[in-house]
């Protein structure tokens, strides 16, 4: 929300001051104590830095084992089939 130009003090406006209506009267008050949002942690943070060996959310194996195909509107991930599955199936 765009504030207003600072007070004498140097402290700015309340910028839901002069407007009309009950919620705008509500905020108001309640900014006196709250004051503008917070925002981030408080200190400086790291860049992130992503894992050397993914793992899959879903079966928990390594991501470079699975297969992402993009080609279609959605994309999709085909995971590698358990060790042991698969062999003889059909058969």
């Amino acid at each position: 929300m765009a504030r207003r130009n600072p007070d004498s003090d140097g402290v700015l406006a309340n910028p839901f001051a002069g407007r009309r209506g009950f919620f705008n009267r509500l905020n108001r008050f309640v900014y006196t104590f709250t004051g503008p949002a917070q925002v981030g942690i408080g200190r400086p943070e790291a860049p992130y830095e992503p894992p050397a060996d993914p793992r899959c959310p879903i079966c928990g194996a390594p991501m470079a084992e699975h297969r992402v195909d993009r080609s279609g509107e959605r994309t999709q991930l085909y995971c590698p089939a358990p060790a042991g599955v698969g062999a003889g199936a059909g058969a």
